[in-house]
């Protein structure tokens, strides 16, 4: 798994500015006391640029803390989804609060804090229903709704969504320093291709997943150590699609070596339990596969064996659909090869059927004709 590391360190004295909450006893306000971050990170795939410690800059987050009765330390006691908290950005050098109004101070021993952050903190007007988190002292949720990036490139760009936690945290704890664990909540998804024949070559168009859930909440787990999994997830149960390349042009001309489409454009998507499409198991066409939720890849192209085609023609693409089932786990990547030399039409039909050859053999015979030389 992909992790970033965040720990709170001492700041400078440049970053000392008057707090504003004042309602725990015994807060000292010194340069020693602050509460402030640092963020270290190790590589993790976005969208299409791999984040690493040379761009980890880029990001921010929001942090909430609370004490141990439910006061809420640093943010709010969420009622409802939004994007609340406090955020944290690189600036001039450092890591800083983007609201000096709001620094924070250690509280004496007796208060521990329980931190809870989220990454990325600033959301995009075109983002703003579609990734929320509501965070209070009990339980700490995040909604996030994939949006179909490829296909509609006026949706924006999908977030690769991080959350982190350190619970029970005194100046004392760790020397001082609170280290938040960023871990992923989505999944990941990459497709590579081959061909099933060394002579087979297969131009392709565009692909697309069709039944797969794109939005759900998801729980945070109840410690810092625990990994997520899908049981912290609950999907909205409402089916979609997802574009996984369109207008593309890709030729797949090697049955032993797998091209890639994807790797550097994954998809960011809600981590789910997918199942095929089950052509031979009385779901027999692509509506009814609509009907039961069962998934399946449709995809665009051109299929030909020894320059001779056999999916669509030089001038025209043809779609073929594919069963495809799957489980994604949050945090993980999955890298899929397509390998053509099948895939059916749209009610179920296959359209690759191999050459068989049925061979028939006549009895040998005895003539009864004779040959003079």
């Amino acid at each position: 798994m992909n992790r970033f590391f965040i720990v709170a360190a001492y700041a400078s004295v440049a970053l000392l500015s008057g707090c504003s909450n004042d309602e725990l006893a015994n807060v000292e306000k010194s340069t020693q006391n602050m509460i402030s971050f640092h963020v270290v990170g190790n590589r993790a795939e976005t969208r299409a640029t791999p984040i690493t410690q040379n761009n980890l800059t880029s990001t921010d987050f929001d942090v909430f803390a609370f004490t141990a009765d439910g006061t809420a330390f640093m943010g709010k006691n969420d009622t409802g989804f939004g994007h609340d908290g406090i955020n944290i950005k690189y600036a001039n050098g450092q890591w800083s609060y983007s609201n000096p109004d709001e620094l924070r101070y250690w509280p004496e021993e007796t208060t521990p804090l329980s931190f809870y952050a989220f990454n990325p903190g600033t959301v995009s007007e075109t983002m703003q229903y579609y990734y929320m988190w509501d965070v209070d002292h009990e339980a700490q949720k995040i909604i996030y709704s994939s949006i179909d990036e490829y296909g509609n490139s006026d949706q924006g760009e999908n977030y690769d969504v991080m959350y982190a936690m350190a619970k029970g945290q005194t100046k004392s704890t760790n020397n001082g320093m609170v280290k938040l664990q960023f871990k992923h909540i989505l999944s990941q998804v990459v497709f590579k291709a081959k061909n099933q024949y060394a002579n087979m070559q297969v131009d392709i168009k565009g692909i697309k997943i069709h039944n797969v859930e794109l939005s759900g909440t998801f729980t945070l787990p109840e410690t810092a150590e625990a990994s997520p999994s899908l049981e912290n997830w609950k999907l909205n149960g409402l089916a979609g699609t997802a574009t996984v390349v369109k207008d593309a042009s890709v030729t797949v001309k090697s049955s032993t070596e797998a091209i890639d489409i994807t790797s550097t454009t994954p998809m960011l998507i809600v981590p789910q339990n997918l199942t095929g499409w089950n052509v031979n198991g009385g779901v027999g066409t692509k509506a009814e596969a609509d009907d039961a939720k069962q998934c399946y890849l449709e995809i665009s192209c051109k299929i030909r064996q020894s320059d001779v085609y056999l999916c669509g023609s030089a001038t025209e693409f043809k779609t073929i659909y594919v069963p495809f089932g799957a489980e994604w786990q949050p945090g993980k990547r999955y890298i899929y090869t397509l390998v053509f030399g099948g895939g059916y039409d749209d009610q179920g039909v296959p359209i690759l059927k191999p050459i068989h050859f049925i061979p028939e053999v006549d009895e040998w015979r005895n003539t009864s004709e004779e040959h003079e030389n």
